[in-house]
Order: structure tokens, then C-alpha cells, then sequence
């Protein structure tokens, strides 16, 4: 596991996983770039195919400000956009961003990458300008050697990504538990309903103490921790109540008897959950 500035926790042996088993699928090359910083990288995962491609090395030796200039404009827009961003880059190749977000907080990007249309080199060459590269031959040595994906595939490669993505953040391979504890809060919250949840359970899942769970949590989301705690449970069994009985339904949602369960409804709702059912049938 990596640590980057005490924020961001990183699975990287998962994550290289996904990576690996993409670069090996498709014959491209795929990373999670993280550690943004003024607009560009600093760190990245990358899968099997993690070098550049022959044509991109050629292209860095006198255009590279033209990769940099890339990657930081197609940054902002997968930012603005919060989808995967399919383009050709500045040179004529394949790129895709997809950025990550934990409570709109920019986590990184998965990327693929590096990899030529259908296109000849002609038509690309003229349109990105390519013809300035005093390596101009090899350049077109080096496309027309490369491997064409057409573009449908591409976008059913994004497709892919974006599963990845909900992998990565339903199962937490990265997270930024210690810079945004009350967020773990109310996950720890939603995730275990039907669990015995207290301020000190709570407290110990974020690595905080009870008082910052019974302080932090109010000002932030202006409900102590049980008045939160307790609202969750009762929006889900208004849920459940549609089609499970009341004691399945309590049950199911961590209260520890009916009684408890019904004096907490009716103080909500204003109803108990047996005339919340009847009004059910009403409708």
C-alpha cells in the first residue's frame, strides 16, 4: 500500500493488476496516473505495455511540448466533463482519461493510450503538422508499424474502464481516509445498517477518536452521529416495509427489538411502521 502526502491510499498491487490484465487484452498502454500536480503528473501504475510506443520517443525528442501541452488541456476537460474523454492527442494517436473522484475530490485518471487510427501517416502528418520532425521518415516507419484499433473498439475499451473505476472505488483501492474522515463516516454508516454501529465502532473504522465522531460529524453535516445513523436506518425500512414484514424489517436494519424500532419511526415519520403499511395499501 502507498501513502502519498498522508491523503491519498493506493492498492497499487490491484490496481497494476487491472492495468496489466487491459495492456495484455488489447496491446495498448494503460496506467492510473495520480499525484496531479500544477496540471501535470508525477506518478503513475502502468500495465505490461508500459513503455512508450517507437513513434511517441521519436515524436518527445522535438515536440514533447506538444505531449505536455496535451495532457494538460485533455486534464481539464475529463475534469470538467467527470467521463471518460476518448481523443487523438496532438500528434494523431489515441488517448482516453477517465478521472476518479472520492466526494469531489480528483483522485487520478485511468488511461490508455499510444495507439494509431486507421489513418495513413500522410493525412495524419499533414494534419497534426508533422513535417517540421527533422525525423520525419522514421516517424512514418515507426506509424505504420503500429497496430490499429478501430475507433468503436476504443470506446468499448472506455466502457471497461469505467467498470474498472467502480471497482476500484466500491472495494477502496484508493481512498482518502485521512484526509476526509467524515466522508468514511457516513460510508462506514451506509454500508453497515444492519451491523451494531456506535460512536466508538465508528471511531475506530476511521482511525479517530469518539470525540472527533461526536464533534466533527455535527458541524459538518449539522446531525450528531446517531441522529444520522438513526435517519438512514429509517429511510431504508420505508424501503424494506413495501415488501417485508415489520420484524424483518427491523431486523434488517440494526435495531435491536420492534420497540425500539417503532419509537424511533414514529419520532421521524410521525407514524408507526404498521400505519406506514397501511397507508401503503392505500395508495
Amino acid at each position: 500500500m502507498e501513502l502519498f502526502k498522508e491523503e491519498l491510499v493506493i492498492e497499487v498491487d490491484e490496481i497494476k493488476k487491472m492495468m496489466d490484465l487491459m495492456s495484455s487484452l488489447f496491446s495498448i498502454r494503460t496506467s492510473f496516473i495520480y499525484a496531479i500536480d500544477n496540471e501535470k503528473y508525477t506518478n503513475e501504475i502502468a500495465g505490461n505495455n508500459g513503455d512508450y510506443q517507437s513513434f511517441c520517443k521519436i515524436i518527445q525528442k522535438e515536440l514533447k511540448d506538444r505531449c505536455i501541452s496535451c495532457d494538460r488541456d485533455k486534464f481539464k476537460e475529463a475534469n470538467t466533463k467527470q467521463k471518460p474523454l476518448l481523443y487523438q492527442c496532438y500528434n494523431g494517436l489515441y488517448e482516453m482519461y477517465l478521472p476518479l473522484f472520492i466526494e469531489n475530490s480528483l483522485v487520478g485518471y485511468l488511461h490508455f493510450g499510444q495507439v494509431r487510427s486507421d489513418q495513413d501517416f500522410k493525412s495524419i502528418a499533414e494534419k497534426y503538422g508533422l513535417k517540421q520532425h527533422s525525423e520525419f521518415l522514421e516517424l512514418e516507419k515507426s506509424y505504420n508499424s503500429m497496430n490499429i484499433i478501430e475507433r468503436g473498439k476504443l470506446v468499448l475499451i472506455s466502457e471497461l474502464f469505467i467498470m474498472f473505476s467502480d471497482i476500484i472505488l466500491k472495494n477502496r483501492l484508493i481512498e482518502l481516509k485521512k484526509a476526509k474522515p467524515e466522508f468514511y463516516l457516513k460510508k462506514y454508516v451506509e454500508e453497515n445498517l444492519n451491523q451494531p454501529i456506535d460512536v466508538l465502532s465508528a471511531a475506530e473504522f476511521i482511525g479517530r477518536s469518539p470525540s472527533f465522531v461526536t464533534h466533527k460529524f455535527k458541524e459538518i453535516y449539522g446531525k450528531t452521529f446517531h441522529e444520522y445513523l438513526s435517519h438512514v436506518r429509517i429511510e431504508k425500512s420505508k424501503k424494506m416495509l413495501r415488501k417485508y414484514s415489520i420484524l424483518e424489517t427491523y431486523e434488517m436494519c440494526g435495531f435491536n427489538n420492534r420497540y425500539h424500532f417503532s419509537k424511533v419511526f414514529k419520532k421521524i415519520e410521525g407514524i408507526n411502521p404498521h400505519e406506514f403499511q397501511l397507508s401503503l395499501n392505500k395508495t
